[in-house]
């Protein structure tokens, strides 16, 4: 059998290997519990659309669409998959098996310009790229899915078959909308360089309407008007995309500065290292590479011009076919040089993974990442024992594995509990830093005008020698009922209410409390502004004369979550609630006394002012003591 027919089955062999390989270690990943937030928000848009609700998510603090965020409705063809095997490993295959795939476009494309097997040799050069790895290792995101597409597009494009290609970029479109852009290329390359065009000019043409349709009518119809929440990655440029275009057309400078910070540089170092720089001599087809390399180097994001992250997925094809091109344009030259270009690829693939490359024989690769517990498997089975119709809410840690539900939240999202009027979040999953630690409180609650705070409490079920907890709302009559003052004090901050638990006395004018013992007070406070700096809260108890008897400081959450955290949950106000527990000594004596709330700055311990003008204090009742 000669060489060439033995290509099919090695470059099948190393593509399973190479799925097989990503496939076990992101696998392992979700069930160590080291996958990212993202894959949760994909697993219950995918859950929700099986279940009639389309791309319906609720992990962001209320019920929402995914397409609100990313036009991204090609995941529907994971739901017969997802009826099949509910379970977030489905979209890891899915995603590695896509990019797998993408080989066969790649060498279809390569035999016939450079032969079978230099072809094979391509094949290994995509299967060794660096930032291929980080797109099939960063966790699950839908752009993997342009990656065979736009490979087999771009294929046929250059080989000038356009209607395969534009029946290969059709779906590609469904994938993201920035892919919008990259059909954009793909008209104008057909117009300019091929020389076709009416084709080109409509391609263009249909291409710019589908991106001001995404842009402009399909997501803000998901997002209730407010437009596309990511051009602020792009604010150098300027806020909307009528002054983008006038910086890049009028202000020249400030484009070349914004192409070549190092960072930028750096990253298109390391896509063109591992091909020998082969795309840079695969002009005009490199040409097909410059939108999503002009959108990715214009923005101000750093992960968005990083080879560590999963945003430079559809450049990918389009270096792949340039450094094809690029070889058969050495092969011109003569044996020598071709032989020459073809050991320089093979060395320089080796040489890009072995620098950058997350998987094993590469630099950035950690094995810890990929261990697996007996614990953790015992995790997983916890999780999946909670029932699926309950409402949950978990600390972003185990998101993966909960979410196939609608009734699903974070646990410090603002709305956590305010998703479903009719309902409390039922359960709680978090990580526990030691196995006797609390629920993560304090806990963000609604703040409706005029009605008492409610604070649901509870009851742990369940642990593991993981460090997983399990934890079920103790139910309505347990919850922390507290009374409203709404007093508003300087930088923003309101004291919004105070009470005591159902196991605490009775709040009201006058409560009751026994020393030695400990009063259980509450207190939820409210901010509207971010702030820089840390705010203590305190309780002060005195006499007539204003001698303190007792007293608590802290910040929520024992300084664990202190005020200048807050907004980075909620940009707007944010009402937070947490138990103050006031000890009374053996030495208070017996008698009326008044409970007195306030906050100071931590730092400088300066007591913040009432806005009433009534002083620092807030009298939130009187506690007659007895023995």
């Amino acid at each position: 059998m000669s060489k060439a027919k033995w290509t099919w089955p090695v470059v099948g062999a190393m593509s399973c290997a190479w799925a097989g390989t990503v496939i076990w270690m992101e696998t392992r990943k979700l069930l160590n519990f080291g996958a990212g937030w993202d894959i949760g928000l994909f697993v219950q848009a995918i859950w929700s659309t099986a279940h009639g609700r389309p791309f319906y998510i609720s992990l962001q603090g209320g019920p929402a669409s995914l397409l609100a965020q990313h036009f991204t409705p090609i995941l529907a063809a994971l739901v017969p998959l997802y009826w099949i095997w509910p379970d977030p490993r489905l979209l890891e295959i899915a995603q590695a098996a896509a990019l797998a795939l993408a080989v066969i476009p790649l060498f279809l494309f390569a035999r016939r310009r450079i032969g079978p097997q230099a072809a094979t040799l391509a094949v290994l050069a995509y299967l060794l790229f660096p930032a291929l790895h980080a797109v099939a290792l960063e966790d699950f995101h839908e752009i993997s899915f342009a990656v065979p597409l736009l490979m087999a597009a771009g294929a046929a494009l250059l080989d000038k078959r356009l209607r395969l290609s534009l029946a290969w970029l059709l779906p590609a479109l469904l994938v993201k909308e920035e892919v919008a852009f990259i059909a954009i290329g793909f008209g104008l390359y057909a117009w300019l360089v091929l020389r076709r065009r009416r084709f080109g000019i409509a391609l263009a043409v249909a291409a710019a309407l589908w991106a001001v349709l995404v842009f402009r009518v399909f997501i803000p119809a998901f997002n209730g008007g407010s437009g596309f929440e990511f051009f602020d990655r792009y604010a150098t440029l300027g806020q909307t995309p009528a002054a983008m275009v006038r910086t890049l057309v009028l202000h020249p400078l400030t484009v070349a500065r914004l192409l070549t910070t190092p960072s930028k540089l750096l990253f298109v170092f390391q896509l063109l290292l591992p091909l020998a720089g082969l795309p840079l001599l695969g002009a005009p087809a490199v040409l097909l590479a410059l939108p999503t390399l002009a959108y990715l180097m214009l923005s101000d994001f750093p992960n968005m011009t990083s080879i560590t992250g999963y945003y430079s997925a559809p450049l990918i094809p389009f270096l792949l076919l340039a450094a094809v091109v690029g070889l058969e344009r050495v092969r011109g030259w003569g044996p020598k040089a071709y032989r020459g270009a073809l050991a320089g690829l093979a060395a320089a693939a080796l040489l890009g993974a072995a620098l950058w490359s997350q998987m094993p024989g590469g630099r950035a690769y950690s094995p810890d990442l990929y261990r697996v517990t007996p614990a953790d498997r015992a995790a997983v089975l916890a999780l999946q024992s909670i029932p699926p119709d309950a409402s949950l809410a978990d600390d972003g840690t185990h998101v993966a594995w909960v979410a196939n539900r609608f009734r699903m939240a974070s646990i410090r999202a603002p709305g956590a509990r305010e998703i479903w009027p009719d309902a409390e979040t039922q359960y709680l999953t978090e990580r526990t830093l030691t196995l006797a630690s609390p629920p993560l409180y304090p806990w963000v609650v609604a703040n409706q005008p005029g009605a008492p705070v409610r604070v649901p409490r509870y009851a742990l079920v369940q642990q593991t020698e993981e460090g997983l907890a399990i934890w079920k709302w103790r139910g309505q009559d347990q919850d922390v009922i507290l009374p409203r003052y709404d007093t508003g004090f300087e930088q923003g901050l309101t004291l919004v209410a105070a009470g005591t638990p159902p196991e605490g006395p009775a709040w009201g004018p006058t409560i009751k409390a026994v020393a030695p013992g400990t009063v259980p007070i509450w207190m939820a406070w409210g901010s509207a502004v971010p702030l820089d700096h840390r705010i203590t809260f305190t309780l002060h108890l005195i006499d007539d004369q204003g001698r303190m008897v007792g007293q608590i400081d802290s910040e929520m959450d024992h300084g664990y979550f202190p005020t200048t955290l807050w907004h980075i949950f909620a940009a707007q106000y944010i009402t937070m609630a947490d138990a103050f527990p006031l000890q009374l000594s053996k030495d208070v004596q017996p008698g009326r006394y008044h409970l007195m709330a306030g906050a100071y700055n931590s730092d400088t311990v300066s007591p913040l002012s009432r806005l009433d003008g009534r002083g620092q204090w807030v009298e939130l009742t009187t506690i007659d003591v007895v023995r």
